[in-house]
């Protein structure tokens, strides 16, 4: 069966109308009951059956109507439009039998009205589910659209119903060829009244939208705009409001989303759907929204006014003739936050005494001897009622039997597993309700102990005669796993599963013991090299099984399932697993030796980590017998040196004729590096081989458009070698550092790798080691105070500074408040002066940790300085270097491209700069060349080769071409301009001069440096605001400023401006916000560490409460109101645009001072500054943000007179936001 066949099959003659009618009724009762679909797609086929032969519906099954099938599928992109003339056989993967049947109703007009009500039950189905997930037919088509269609093209007057269809939560990026459906009937009617009617009715502004510009690579129309057809025609316009009005009378627009998690109910009186038809009325960008375009769009004239007066007056008719509201979420929606609802409820009982086995009970009792089955988990009795369970389809059991299970199975399941499969997918979730409550110690109780050292620890207190309870309910929960288990057909569960029940603080079972319980063992082997890795585990276990025979087969199990883990890439490799190779393997000298799996096909680092885990213990313990000389022969045999040269080389750009002509290692390079590493004495030295390699190797950088910085830090950059993925080379690391300790002849190998990986990434090599020694896969969690030393002990006995060590571990300790301050502390000695061997050995100490810092994540490094300087102001604050680094970066991030300071600088004599082919017509003339066109060099948007740029120069009649890339012809000029920008310049420019800015402005490298040392100089107070300004107004493109990477690893400005002392901090400030209102992403939320900054400086409150208050305020994202009222003292202070603090104060309006700036703006109390007044932000706000002033400002006892000045706004939704505040 192909992956989307349909499982509900309607069978007809499809030759016989009657019996078309009778397949018709039986479909609309199936849309409207829902069984059309199943869980993951539609699911209904209708075929052809006549004299007792059943086949597939065949496209000249449409009989006279073949045409217009053909047209709605080929409108359509799934490809389905091919089966027109080819066989449909029982093998095709093409599911076209619903359009085949409406294409063949449509030939009897008796069947009229059969079809126009299985229409809009289609209709009516895709507005419920509102969700183009909810509606595949297979994963490309979507069911329905050709029916409505083909309805729509034989009656004009249904055409409507197709642009119903079109529902709001529309995937346009999969299914956007169906926007062809509607531009159709634009093209060859025009704005017919059921066009129109159509456009009234769709709910989807891109497909409205579409109707006229149906090019998704454009922005030009295609047809005429349904706003412009209603200017040249007025007449016509009287009808399409009445049309609005008689649509909102019938029914609601469709909401293109809710909020189905949210706790409190949407108020939705504030949308305004009839300004949505409105605003798709005339051309516009599609995916590009600018507030100062769509403040013009919606102010341009319409009808003797403007397009927004005019769309609100027809909502406030509308509303005045429709009881209720005007937008409606989609029953889906509704149902989903019924159920998100029910999820909590449950959610909120789960830890509940009984609560839930209560909720699985009535599941197990709808069982085959459910009443046996449900003592045999409360007791262990009725042992046979187990064994008799088959395989049982759970979901329609416990949708009949158990609400409440089955809402908790449903919330659980993906919808294209919706089946018993899917269960065994999510058992572990499935199963947490009756989990949370029998592994729950729900009898003892919670103690507080005080430590002899000061520390309290929380302890269970549980009496003994309650410790046998618990072991009960333990068991019982085994046993409702027992019942799953044969419910679903004995299949394996999945690794989660297994470590929910092996692996926990507690474990129920050893892992024999579950293979025992949960596994076909006679199958065990086989399978489990199927199921527990991700590497081709089946070629890489052959030979394996064998050697397994005549084990315990549990056992057996458990051992392949160690080998597995080991030859899984994507395995990390942590404490638990070395901890089960030693309660497994080494309990037996037989189960070390490598003859278990010497004999697999595929040679594997892996088992080459094991092996050299193995010879590592056996040295440790002392021993010395036939296993380890094997373990030793294995890996002497197995050119385990060649295997890591030919990792680190894959890892590298190798030269070739396809990806790498002119770079990467070549034959000469890769023999030397596979020599450095197998042989006894290699000729190279390891400062040769790191220089030949690291510029070959592939980088994990951080990449921004061209600008590519190191992952980590200045002086740790990224490896792809390391990265984690694919083993990050863990194994042949740990490899490297086991054999290196040992008394053998590999060890010289291994010692020359593991100095090669020291050398290349200390902290990264630390982090792989100690990951073998953690608690958790993936963070280094070591519980053991002394495991950690002795680990970190080890490791610099190894090789890797004692500095970047410590560093390192300050960095994993970053979190833990208790360990991070006494890491600062330590710190601290790098001011000591004392002179005694200990306070000396502090002191260096502190030093070669001033060096590891480099190594570590940038942000977490400025933290700490940051920290340690506030808690020891003897420690200078040493971050200037970094400070000037990041302000580099920033300008780099932001800088214009040369087009945009070029326009700057020559304001209105540059006539016109953007995209070429959005240039008016009025500036677009012949263009030519002359003796000053540049055009042998290239002439491009900086950072995009492919988007070319062109200067004009206006000259009469023409415009003489200045510069243009030496890549594009000049005569194609005469036809067209290339994609790019496009500057046109008035005839009073110089043209040289011009030319000669335009190579300064090229070098953007040169104006980054100038940007910087400028603002270096004025941070100094060595230049003033204005011209710094000018130049960052110049240069910098703020909006959309991005004061750094966005990478949570590097430091950025939003660091930096509190490390600042104050004189530099207020300069920096003032500029970066008074740039644009997007320079306060510099703040970034850290409104109450510059409070309690403020507090500490001070001496309001020492360090501790400093630093408790700021992780506090971070971990739970919040501020005070003290804060944020300092905060906004504070920009005031320095002089930051009054436009820009109200605007970040209208987003921030939870906080009553924020509202408090506003309405002490609009009363002109900060008028006597020379930052501007409440007017002037007015002008600034775009309408969208002036709107919401009313609510803020109605807040005030002198409300009326603060909100007077909006009563004159141009903008209508600005003056109905005043009408809804003045009326209350």
């Amino acid at each position: 069966m192909n992956q989307f066949d349909k499982n509900k099959i309607i069978t007809l003659d499809i030759q016989e109308p009657q019996q078309i009618k009778t397949a018709l009724i039986q479909y609309q009762a199936m849309l409207i009951s829902g069984e059309a679909f199943n869980e993951q797609q539609f699911d209904v086929e209708f075929r052809h059956s006549n004299a007792g032969k059943v086949r597939r519906l065949q496209a000249s099954d449409a009989g006279s109507k073949f045409g217009l099938l053909k047209s709605a599928l080929t409108k359509n992109q799934g490809g389905s439009e091919r089966y027109l003339n080819e066989e449909i056989t029982d093998q095709s993967e093409v599911y076209i039998s619903e359009p085949i049947l409406f294409a063949a109703a449509l030939q009897y007009p008796e069947l009229k009205e059969t079809i126009v009500t299985t229409v809009k039950a289609i209709v009516d189905y895709s507005r419920r589910v509102n969700d183009t997930d909810e509606i595949w037919i297979d994963d490309m088509d979507v069911f329905g659209v050709e029916a409505v269609y083909m309805l729509a093209k034989t009656d004009l007057q249904y055409l409507y119903l197709l642009g119903q269809f079109f529902f709001p939560y529309w995937d346009e990026d999969h299914t956007g060829d169906c926007i062809h459906y509607l531009a159709e009937f634009v093209s060859e009617l025009g704005w017919h009244p059921e066009v129109i009617k159509a456009y009234i009715w769709c709910d989807n502004a891109s497909f409205r939208l579409g109707m006229f510009m149906n090019n998704p690579y454009s922005d030009t129309p295609t047809h005429q705009a349904l706003g412009e057809y209603l200017t040249e025609n007025p007449c016509q316009y009287g009808t399409f409001k009445q049309s609005v009005i008689e649509r909102f009378q019938a029914e609601p627009v469709l909401l293109y989303s809710y909020d189905e998690h949210s706790d409190e109910e949407e108020d939705l009186s504030g949308c305004n759907p009839v300004v949505w038809l409105y605003e798709t009325l005339f051309p516009r960008r599609r995916n590009f929204y600018d507030d100062d375009l769509e403040d013009a769009f919606m102010q341009q004239s319409f009808m003797g006014s403007t397009l927004e007066n005019e769309a609100y007056d027809l909502q406030g008719m509308v509303k005045g003739q429709v009881d209720g509201l005007l937008v409606k979420p989609a029953e889906s929606a509704l149902r989903k936050r019924a159920r998100y609802k029910a999820y909590q409820e449950r959610d909120e009982h789960r830890y509940d005494l009984n609560y839930g086995t209560e909720v699985l009970k009535p599941l197990i009792l709808a069982m085959p001897q459910g009443d046996r089955l449900w003592l045999y988990i409360e007791s262990g009795t009725e042992r046979d009622a187990l064994d008799a369970i088959n395989e049982i389809e759970l979901i329609p059991l416990a949708k009949a039997h158990a609400p409440l299970m089955f809402e908790h199975i449903d919330d659980q399941l993906c919808s294209w597993e919706y089946n018993n499969r899917g269960i065994l997918d999510e058992i572990e979730n499935i199963l947490d309700l009756a989990r949370d409550d029998l592994l729950t110690d729900h009898f003892g109780d919670e103690s507080t102990i005080e430590l002899a050292n000061g520390l309290t620890t929380t302890l269970t207190v549980t009496l003994d005669s309650d410790i046998t309870l618990l072991a009960a309910r333990r068991e019982q929960y085994l046993r409702i796993v027992d019942v799953f288990y044969r419910a679903l057909g004995k299949r394996e569960f999945n690794e989660y599963m297994m470590e929910s029940l092996t692996e926990e603080d507690e474990p129920l079972l050893s892992r024999q013991d579950y293979y025992r319980r949960y596994s076909q063992l006679d199958e065990a082997v086989i399978n489990c090299s199927v199921n527990e890795t991700t590497t081709d585990a089946t070629t890489a276990t052959n030979g394996i099984l064998s050697a397994l025979e005549g084990l315990d087969p549990a056992l057996a199990r458990d051992v392949q399932s160690i080998f597995g883990t080991f030859i899984d890439r994507d395995e990390i490799l942590y404490k638990l697993h070395f901890q089960r190779v030693d309660g497994v393997l080494r309990t037996s000298r037989e189960l070390c030796h490598p003859k278990l799996w010497a004999d697999c096909e595929l040679a594997d680092m892996g088992f080459f980590a094991l092996a050299s885990y193995q010879l590592f213990n056996d040295f440790n313990q002392r021993i010395g017998d036939d296993v380890t000389e094997a373990l030793f022969n294995f890996l002497n045999e197995q050119h385990i040196w060649q295997m890591a040269a030919a990792k680190i080389i894959r890892s590298c750009r190798v030269r070739d004729d396809h990806h790498f002509p002119n770079s990467g290692l070549v034959d000469a390079d890769i023999t030397r590096i596979k020599a450095y590493f197998t042989a006894d004495k290699p000729e190279d030295d390891q400062a040769e081989l790191l220089a030949l390699i690291t510029p070959h190797l592939y980088r994990d950088d951080v990449n921004r458009g061209e600008l590519h910085v190191n992952k980590f830090s200045e002086y740790q950059p990224g490896y792809t070698l390391f990265h984690d993925r694919d083993d990050d080379f863990q194994r042949f690391t740990l490899i490297a550092f086991w054999l290196r300790q040992l008394p053998l002849p590999l060890r010289v190998q291994a010692d020359r790798l593991w100095r090669f990986l020291i050398a290349l990434a200390p902290v990264r090599v630390a982090r792989n080691i100690m990951r073998a020694h953690s608690d958790e896969p993936w963070d280094v969690t070591i519980n053991t105070p002394l495991d950690e030393i002795n680990v970190t002990e080890q490791l610099e006995k190894a090789g890797i500074n004692s500095g970047q060590l410590n560093a390192y571990e300050m960095s994993r300790h970053f979190h833990d408040n208790k360990s991070y301050q006494q890491w600062l502390d330590a710190y601290s000695e790098i001011t000591s002066t004392a002179t005694g061997m200990f306070g000396a050995i502090d002191r260096k100490k502190a030093e070669a940790m001033r060096e590891g810092l480099k190594y570590i994540n940038e942000h977490t490094k400025i933290d700490f300085l940051h920290d340690v300087s506030l808690k020891y102001p003897e420690v200078s604050l040493d971050i200037e270097h970094d400070f000037k680094r990041a302000l580099t970066l920033m300008v780099r991030l932001n800088i214009r491209s040369w087009e945009g300071a070029l326009a700057y600088e020559y304001g209105q004599a540059c006539l016109y700069v953007g995209d070429g082919d959005e240039a008016p017509e009025n500036l677009l003339k012949p263009i030519a060349s002359d003796q000053h066109t540049v055009h042998d060099k290239p002439c491009y948007v900086n950072g995009c080769s492919w988007l070319k740029s062109t200067v004009l120069k206006q000259c009469g009649e023409q415009n003489i071409i200045l510069m243009a890339d030496h890549e594009v012809p000049l005569d194609s000029y005469q036809h067209s301009l290339p994609r790019g920008t496009l500057l046109i310049f008035n005839s009073e420019v110089e043209s040289k001069t011009l030319l000669a800015r335009i190579a300064e402005l090229q070098d953007t490298t040169a104006r980054i440096e100038h940007l910087c040392e400028q603002t270096w100089a004025y941070l100094e107070g060595e230049i003033d605001y204005d011209s710094i300004a000018n130049l960052y107004n110049a240069h910098l493109a703020m909006d959309g400023f991005r004061p750094s990477l966005d990478e949570y690893r590097l430091y950025s400005m939003n660091q930096f401006i509190w490390t600042l002392d104050k004189p530099r901090r207020n300069r920096l400030a003032k500029l970066l916000l008074n740039q644009d209102c997007h320079g306060f992403k510099v703040l970034d939320e850290n409104y109450e560490k510059c409070w309690l900054l403020h507090r500490l400086e001070q001496g309001e409150i020492n360090f501790n409460e400093y630093f408790e208050k700021v992780r506090e305020s971070q971990r739970l994202r919040e501020t005070s109101e003290e804060a944020m009222q300092f905060m906004l003292n504070w920009l005031i202070e320095i002089g930051v645009n009054l436009a820009h603090i109200t605007r970040f104060c209208i987003k921030h309006t939870q906080f009553d001072a924020c509202c408090e700036f506003i309405q002490n703006h609009a009363r002109g109390i900060y008028d006597h500054t020379d930052q501007g007044s409440f007017a002037q932000t007015l002008a600034y706000l775009y309408a969208g943000r002036r709107a919401q002033l009313p609510e803020i400002l109605s807040r005030a006892t002198d409300a009326s007179q603060l909100i007077e000045p909006l009563t004159k706004d141009k903008s209508r939704l600005v003056k109905e936001a005043v009408m809804k505040f003045m009326v209350h």
